[in-house]
């Protein structure tokens, strides 16, 4: 029993009740036959529905229903062993209003003796608000260690990229010149088999050039599917020494999954394709989307040599665009050099 001073002088017991209508919490006094006895105006607002409604239910009606079974038998228990406490301490408590949502709430419970009935004081509070900002912070707490995450892939990557630049490619630039001075020194075959040596590893060099501008990461230009097509652009440019330029029509970001997730490697085998092979200066890229979904590389170069035609490179594009009901092609230009077309349904 709590104790009152002089201030509180003839307000009688109405003032007890009185205490539990100015909680700001929800409090439920519960009968032990499960019954709801009282309930404060609190309850009502938190609950959405009036004060008498509440009266009418079992405090298992509050109760989401998978778990009122085992609400009753606890609700039992306690009445056996009763004591101040908190609610399923550890555990995510929810309650469920008369119009069947739910919500999370924490409920501290107390027995009360009232002339030889026994009661249990429920205090509950609705924490819809503190579990969001819980989920807000958890979820920005994993967004930062994504972000470190990728920080450190990048620096690491950085590290990668400027070893195979500083080291690799100067030892691979070096071994070529010392092959192009021993093969001007010979004639016949040994002379062709070093100067095909020497190709190679030009070729060697132009890959390892994409994968460095690879691993230093993209610069995103634009958003979205425009900004990747832009930024490989940009990479097969720098790394091939090609003047590479783009020019969109048509709604890019609209294409869904069937057809988006193949332009980017089709862009790129396709400049890879005109740095290896065409001797060009300059490559125009156009990505059109309407009815169809159109890429088309134009390059100012020497043509493509027979054996290109039937490369694995060429294959792969038309290996895609076959499996999207379309088709590519490769044809001399109109003003020199050729052109390369992978067209397929946007739908």
């Amino acid at each position: 029993m709590g104790a009152r001073s002089s201030l509180l002088a003839g307000h009688g017991d109405d003032f007890a009740w009185s205490l539990f209508d100015a909680a700001p919490d929800a409090i439920i006094l519960v009968a032990d036959s499960g019954e709801i006895a009282f309930a404060n105006e609190a309850a009502g607002q938190m609950f959405g529905c009036p004060v008498e409604d509440l009266l009418r239910l079992s405090v298992e009606d509050l109760v989401p229903a998978p778990l009122r079974q085992v609400h009753s038998v606890r609700r039992r228990d306690y009445e056996e062993h009763p004591r101040v406490r908190q609610m399923g301490s550890g555990l995510e408590l929810s309650a469920v209003r008369p119009d069947g949502t739910e919500f999370p709430v924490e409920i501290s419970l107390s027995p009360m003796d009232l002339s030889g009935a026994r009661f249990t004081v429920a205090a509950v509070r609705d924490i819809t608000e503190r579990v969001r900002a819980e989920a807000a912070y958890m979820e920005s707490q994993e967004a930062l260690r994504r972000a470190e995450m990728r920080t450190a892939v990048v620096e690491d990557r950085d590290r990668i990229a400027r070893d195979l630049h500083d080291t690799v490619i100067q030892r691979l630039f070096g071994a070529g010149l010392s092959l192009q001075a021993a093969a001007s020194m010979t004639e016949g075959a040994l002379r062709d088999r070093l100067e095909a040596v020497v190709g190679d590893l030009d070729e060697m060099i132009f890959d390892l050039r994409t994968t460095i501008f690879s691993l230093q990461g993209t610069r995103t230009l634009a958003g979205g599917l425009r900004g990747e097509l832009l930024d490989a652009a940009t990479e097969a440019g720098l790394a091939s020494g090609l003047d590479v330029r783009v020019q969109f029509d048509g709604p890019i970001e609209s294409l869904d999954d069937r057809v988006a997730p193949h332009l980017l490697p089709v862009l790129r085998e396709a400049l890879a394709n005109v740095a290896k092979h065409a001797q060009a200066t300059r490559a125009r890229v156009s990505v059109v989307v309407d009815a169809d979904v159109a890429l088309v590389v134009a390059d100012d170069g020497i043509g493509a040599p027979d054996e290109v035609f039937g490369g694995s490179g060429l294959s792969n594009l038309a290996a895609r665009a076959e499996e999207l009901g379309g088709t590519s092609s490769l044809v001399p230009g109109p003003d020199g050099g050729s052109v390369l077309e992978w067209r397929v349904p946007r739908t």
